[in-house]
C-alpha cells in the first residue's frame, strides 16, 4: 500500500496550506467464510475487500482532524468528544487514517481520526462540526466510510488458561502488527478480541485467527469470528458499494 507516498502528499499540502462494548458469547461458531491468504489481500489504494461482510462491516460517519500547531493528538481527541456528547452525537470512536477513501488520504492523511455512532449520517456529521468544531481543530474533512467491527474469540485447551494463552498471543505481537489496535477481555472461557477499524483482507483474519489459535493450543478454524453489532451490516460480495455522500471539509 502506497501509504508513505500519501503521507508525503499530505505534508507537501499541509505546507502550501500554512469500544464499542463486548458481547460474549458462551460458545461462538467461526463464521464459514473460505479462507485463501493468497485472495482478498491488500488491495493497494483500493478498498479491502472481504467475505467476512454482512454484519460484520458497517457503514459509518467519520471525521479527519488536523490539530492546531503546537495542539497535541490527544488534547484535540478530548475536545472532540466534549463537542459530540454536548451536540449529542457521541460518544465518537478513535480510529486509523485507513478507514479513509483513497480520494480523502490523497488530500489529507489525519493524524486524528474519529467515527460517529451507528446511524449517524453524514450530514449530521458535517451539522456537528461547523456547529460545534473546536478552536483547537484547523482542519477537518468528513466521510462516510466502511469499518469492521468484528470479535474474535478463542476457547484455550490443554490445560491452557486464558490467561495463559493472552500473555503468549500478546508476547507473539502477531495481533498488533496484523491490527494495530485493538480491545482484549479475558473470560473465565477464553480470550476475546474485538477490532474496529479499517476493513481488513481475509489473508489479515486468517493471520489473526491462527495467532489466537497458536496461543489457545486449538486449530485456527476454532477460533470464532463474529459482528460485535446485529445484522444487517455491509454486504461486499458484489464489490464495493456506493456510498452515500463524499468527502468535504472546512478550515477553522
Amino acid at each position: 500500500m502506497r501509504t508513505v507516498t500519501r503521507i508525503v502528499a499530505a505534508v507537501v499540502l499541509l505546507a502550501a496550506l500554512g469500544y464499542v462494548g463486548f458481547r460474549f458469547l458462551a460458545a461462538p461458531e467461526a463464521v464459514s467464510a473460505t479462507i485463501d491468504a493468497g485472495e482478498r489481500g491488500d488491495a493497494g489504494d483500493e478498498q479491502t475487500l472481504t467475505t467476512f461482510d454482512g454484519a460484520m462491516v458497517r457503514e459509518r460517519a467519520a471525521i479527519g482532524v488536523l490539530p492546531q500547531k503546537g495542539v497535541t493528538d490527544d488534547a484535540v481527541r478530548a475536545q472532540m468528544q466534549a463537542a459530540a456528547k454536548k451536540a449529542n452525537v457521541g460518544p465518537l470512536i478513535d480510529a486509523n487514517f485507513a478507514v479513509f477513501s483513497a480520494e480523502m488520504l490523497n488530500y489529507l492523511v489525519p493524524p486524528v481520526t474519529m467515527v460517529l455512532p451507528e446511524g449517524v449520517k453524514v450530514e449530521t456529521a458535517e451539522a456537528f462540526m461547523r456547529d460545534h468544531q473546536p478552536a483547537d481543530v484547523a482542519f477537518y474533512l468528513v466521510e462516510p466510510v466502511l469499518v469492521h467491527d468484528v470479535t474474535f474469540a478463542a476457547f484455550p485447551t490443554g490445560g491452557i488458561s486464558p490467561t495463559q494463552a493472552n500473555k503468549a498471543q500478546e508476547t507473539e505481537g502477531i495481533l498488533y502488527d496484523s491490527l494495530n489496535k485493538y480491545d482484549t477481555k479475558v473470560q473465565p472461557a477464553g480470550v476475546v478480541v474485538h477490532y474496529f477499524g479499517a476493513v481488513l483482507s481475509d489473508a489479515t483474519i486468517a493471520t489473526v485467527r491462527s495467532a489466537m489459535g497458536r496461543a489457545a493450543k486449538v486449530p485456527a478454524d476454532r477460533v470464532a469470528v463474529s459482528a460485535s453489532l446485529p445484522d444487517p451490516g455491509v454486504d461486499l460480495s458484489n464489490g464495493v458499494p456506493s456510498l452515500t455522500d463524499g468527502p468535504h471539509g472546512k478550515h477553522n
